[in-house]
């Protein structure tokens, strides 16, 4: 009797064993196809199949991970999904935390040589024209110690306490071999394993620069079977090694002497290995999430017999959801209160932790992150590395950064061709400096044959609590308008009249949001016009004005693009007073003719620019203008009329002189449908309406006078097809004037068309 018991004891124990298997999971490497293994993990959840372990290399680290630290399919799903994802994969910062006050003075740049400086015994300068990343790391590095710090410090840096037992793949690519993590950081493990060259940018972990695991292990069955040695194993694979390359194909080239060949294979014995012919999809094309996920779950739930029989375990979802959540709860809050800084000087280690500490002892995440985008804003800083360690003495996580400021020097270039007058070219060098105060000076200059410009200045930044700025700037500047805007512009044409300025201001802002500023500041000018009033006079007539002013301006900007926007908003109200005194001299006699007349007058000025969502491929642009001018008539009728406020709302529109939209009070309002082709292509379609109070009309004695009111309006409109590079705009554009010496005009841009403020904008 006892032998029996024994015997029916032991071959139940033989055979719970053999059918309760341990299950390892191994995910493969291959970008945005990655995606694919979300849908294995959601078939094997919704079957009770257990998962104990999982490895994986590259974008099966990061799948990998996020399971590993209690996420559920569902949840890695909507993270693949949403804009803060997007941005990780494309560098793009979150519009929502660009900060402007920071940097709102925009030149028309697409391209900085950076000069670096070492001051030892003799002077260093060495230039960067060749990135190391396309993809910029900014938004990444804020993301990762967000998602991955409290995992990290809820299993105290042991990959094996986690809610699944985790390992990942990097590549030391100097010692030519797989980096195994097992332990550390998990926002180490899996940055480094995702870190595809030239894509992304490497970070160092104890001194060695790593790189994306796929180098050398993209499929890392062996690192599951030593470490874990399961039971049965599932392979989720959905790359493979390069083919061979073809002689006019450089990236296959490439990828040839960068990447190691895989085994990506299981022994059917131990396991079952899914395959996926994913080759029609672009290893960074994130934007097929359903499509992908779909893929997975369905050859998984094809097989779901297969694993069953093979498996015996089962888990209920249920269970599974409430065990996460047990391991979820157990994430320390994201309190930070130590900050510690590495990479730049006592005083601007000052400069830096002001931007967290500034009222509380401690500070939460999300005074974390406005912290790091102000810092990341910042043109003086390069780049800004986080990292979040749990202090189990305090029970608040310690922040550290890696900061990295940037180059002193820095030489920017920029151009607009186009098919009109208004081609022209620029060049701007800067000097920047980081210390207790953030410090810039800069000098520019355009040139073309509508517009030339020089200009200099320089901004003092104070840090945190008391934040302001100071700036100083000088503008000489020269527009010349033309008769109309013909598509091919001939070399003899005439301008119709030039305008000359040359101004200074200093200013002092303050910060009123994140995207907001306020400026109070005062001027002074030189101005002067050159016209004709009568065309049969042998010289140019002018007016000289010298002008003094005072001005408070806020602004308020999230636009995506400084030409052709087509997401976010741009509001300013701006209110001016001037004095001075007027000069007219003739261009027959010479001389001043008028006695010179001294004027004083203010003048107001808001703007609403503000686009909205419709749909995925639709955006609306809805536009507002209004300005008033107390000023009174000038000496002769084309002075008043060129310094009445102008409504200019489109790039054509500010390289032609149009009478008919000045007035020296008006109201103007537009829409503007946008259809997105795709993320770089648009077709943009611009009405405005342009309402005048008072006309301003000539009287026989070229003496301006004012029209009754509200009696006329003018109609503008235009059509474009734009298409946004990284660093610059081409559009091909239609417009029409209801008033205007050229009523219809054609033409195309490349590049960015960016003019320096005149004195009284």
């Amino acid at each position: 009797m006892w032998r029996f018991l024994f015997l029916t004891v032991y071959f139940y124990c033989v055979s719970f064993t053999i059918n309760a298997q341990s299950v390892g999971l191994v995910l493969s490497g291959g970008g945005a196809r990655g995606i694919t293994h979300v849908g294995v993990i959601k078939a094997l959840e919704e079957s009770g199949i257990p998962v104990d372990y999982v490895a994986g290399t590259s974008m099966g680290a990061i799948v990998g991970s996020m399971y590993a630290m209690g996420y559920s399919s569902d949840e890695v799903i909507t993270i693949l999904k949403s804009d803060e994802f997007k941005r990780w994969s494309t560098g793009e910062t979150d519009p929502a935390y660009v900060n402007y006050y920071i940097n709102p003075d925009h030149r028309p740049s697409f391209a900085d040589v950076h000069l670096n400086i070492n001051r030892t015994d003799s002077l260093d300068v060495s230039t960067r024209f060749i990135p190391t990343n396309i993809v910029s790391p900014r938004q990444m590095n804020y993301a990762f110690l967000e998602l991955y710090s409290q995992a990290t410090a809820a299993c105290d840096g042991n990959f094996d306490k986690l809610f699944v037992p985790f390992r990942s793949v990097a590549a030391d690519v100097y010692e030519e071999r797989p980096v195994i993590f097992r332990n550390g950081s998990l926002s180490d493990a899996v940055r480094t394993s995702m870190t595809f060259p030239f894509m992304f940018k490497p970070i160092s972990v104890d001194g060695r620069l790593l790189f994306d695991g796929g180098i050398y292990n993209n499929f890392p069955v062996d690192v599951m079977r030593d470490d874990f040695n399961p039971q049965f194993m599932i392979g989720s694979v959905v790359t493979g090694n390069p083919p061979k390359p073809d002689e006019d194909d450089a990236i296959q080239q490439l990828a040839n002497l960068i990447v190691k060949k895989t085994d990506y294979s299981i022994d059917p014995e131990v396991g079952i290995l899914f395959r996926f012919p994913l080759d029609d999809v672009n290893l960074f094309d994130f934007s097929k999430v359903d499509e992908l996920v779909k893929m997975g779950y369905d050859s998984t739930m094809a097989h779901m017999d297969e694993i069953k029989r093979r498996v015996a375990r089962y888990e209920h979802p249920s269970d599974l959801s409430k065990r996460r959540t047990a391991f979820r709860n157990s994430f320390p809050a994201f309190r930070f209160k130590d900050v510690y800084i590495t990479g730049v000087d006592s005083l601007q280690k000052r400069y830096v932790e002001s931007a967290f500490h500034q009222f509380d002892d401690t500070f939460n995440i999300n005074s974390f992150k406005d912290g790091y985008f102000n810092l990341i804003s910042d043109d003086k800083i390069s780049e800004v590395f986080p990292s979040a360690v749990f202090n189990k003495q305090n029970g608040n996580f310690d922040l550290h950064l890696k900061v990295k400021t940037q180059d002193r020097l820095k030489i920017s270039l920029g151009a607009n061709v186009s098919s009109s007058t208004s081609n022209v070219a620029y060049i701007g060098l800067t000097y920047q400096n980081l210390r207790e105060y953030a410090q810039m000076a800069f000098v520019d200059a355009q040139f073309g044959r509508m517009y030339n410009a020089f200009g200099l200045g320089t901004r003092l930044d104070a840090g945190q609590p008391r934040r302001f700025y100071l700036k100083l700037n000088m503008v000489l500047h020269r527009f010349d308008y033309y008769q109309g805007n013909r598509l091919f512009y001939q070399d003899d044409r005439v301008a119709e009249f030039s305008q000359f300025e040359v101004y200074s201001k200093i200013a002092v802002g303050f910060p009123l949001t994140f995207k907001g500023r306020m400026e109070y500041g005062v001027g002074y000018a030189n101005m002067t016009d050159f016209y004709r009033i009568n065309s049969t006079n042998d010289g140019v007539d002018r007016s000289v004005f010298n002008l003094g002013s005072v001005f408070a301006r806020f602004e308020t900007y999230t636009l995506n693009n400084l030409m052709y926007p087509i997401e976010g908003y741009k509001h300013n109200f701006t209110i001016q007073m001037f004095g001075g005194q007027e000069l007219f001299v003739s261009g027959t006699t010479g001389v001043n003719t008028e006695t010179p007349q001294r004027t004083m007058w203010a003048q107001v000025k808001g703007q609403f620019d503000h686009y909205y969502k419709i749909s995925d491929r639709i955006m609306l642009g809805a536009f507002a203008e209004a300005a008033y001018s107390s000023r009174k008539a000038l000496l002769n009728y084309q002075a008043s009329l060129i310094h009445a406020p102008a409504f200019r709302p489109t790039t054509h529109s500010q390289t032609v002189f149009n009478a008919a939209y000045s007035a020296n009070e008006y109201l103007a309002t537009g829409l503007k449908p946008i259809y997105r082709l795709n993320d770089q292509l648009h077709w943009r379609n611009e009405l405005y309406l342009f309402m005048p109070y008072r006309s301003i009309l000539r009287n026989p004695g070229n003496e301006m006078r004012y029209s009754d009111p509200l009696t006329r309006m003018e109609f503008m409109a235009e059509t474009a097809l734009v298409f946004n590079f990284r660093i610059a705009t081409a559009s091909v554009f239609l417009n029409y004037y209801t008033n205007s010496v050229s009523p219809v005009n054609f033409g195309v841009n490349v590049g960015y068309l960016l003019f320096n403020k005149k004195f009284m904008e």
